[in-house]
């Protein structure tokens, strides 16, 4: 059910209409109550005698205060449909017995039941408008459909109008814009499921959109289940571990012995020659690193021990 909705008041000339309107009700209703008190009065006066007045006066006084009462009602959002009936059968009585005091003559007739019928119009348009603007207020009162939707559609129309009646949707608007969300989750379970989507659907989303219910919840299911699922990892085999390899240990690179023995020949004549000469010259000289060449000269340069 919508929520209470705020009814604007009336303007300066919409109340100026109403009181000019009320005004010629009170006229309306003055003289056709005198117009009928004389008819009335002598058809009732074989039954009745001095006291057929009271017929009359008590009749159109009836319906004044059950119009009053019941639009006093509808003014309060309680409405109480047989005091509407109960006015309109002594409104017929009312007819009835003017027509009667016109003695079968058509013209008189007519004449007769034209006050009546107009009394009766009227109550029935203010009763009307006080309806709706309670209805407003308290939320109650439901838009109409275009007569061209129904022209147009009227088989999805009418399944609109029926949702609203039952669910108590008394915005048009908001019962299309439900519609169209429907119908897109509808959409949705045909794109997922197939065009068997409501065997394979869930029951309870199933319901809700076939009764246009619970929208907000099955939309939100549908968006559940028809979202597109990631795509399983594959599954890593663990690698067998392997067993660690020891480093290749280096090889020392060990020098021949006949090249050993050329350059000791060749670092003693040096040395012999040079004296206070250096490793690292030595090596320069032989062609050899500066810790081999180091080596040699401290080998060679020291003297040989005495026996």
């Amino acid at each position: 059910m919508d929520e209470a909705r705020t009814v604007e008041p009336l303007t300066r000339a919409q109340r100026v209409l109403a009181g000019a309107g009320g005004l010629f009700f009170a006229g309306l209703a003055g003289l056709g109550g005198y117009g009928s008190f004389a008819s009335v009065q002598d058809v009732a006066e074989p039954w009745f005698g001095d006291q057929a007045w009271i017929v009359p006066a008590g009749v159109d006084l009836g319906i004044l205060a059950l119009v009053s009462v019941a639009l006093l009602l509808e003014w309060l959002a309680m409405p109480m449909p047989a005091l509407r009936w109960m006015a309109f059968a002594f409104t017929a009585a009312t007819v009835w017995l003017n027509v009667s005091a016109a003695h079968g003559d058509v013209t008189g007739m007519v004449m007769h039941a034209a006050m009546p019928v107009l009394f009766i119009t009227f109550i029935e348009a203010v009763r009307h408008a006080i309806r709706r603007r309670a209805g407003i207020a308290a939320g109650t009162v439901r838009e109409g459909i275009p007569v061209a939707r129904w022209l147009l559609a009227p088989f999805s129309t009418f399944r609109l109008w029926r949702r609203m009646v039952l669910w108590q949707i008394t915005s048009y608007p908001q019962a299309l814009t439900a519609e169209q969300r429907r119908r897109h989750a509808l959409a949705l379970l045909e794109s997922h499921y197939g065009r068997k989507w409501k065997a394979r659907a869930p029951a309870d989303v199933v319901w809700m959109l076939s009764d246009g219910v619970m929208l907000d919840e099955a939309l939100a299911r549908v968006t559940e289940l028809t979202a597109p699922k990631p795509a399983p990892e594959p599954e890593r085999k663990p690698e067998p571990e392997q067993p660690q390899r020891k480093a290749p240990a280096k090889k020392t690179q060990r020098v021949p012995r006949s090249v050993a023995t050329d350059n000791e020949a060749r670092a003693l004549a040096i040395i012999d020659a040079e004296p206070g000469i250096t490793g690292a010259e030595l090596a320069r000289r032989l062609g050899i690193s500066s810790r081999q060449g180091q080596r040699l000269l401290s080998r060679l340069a020291s003297p040989a021990p005495t026996s």
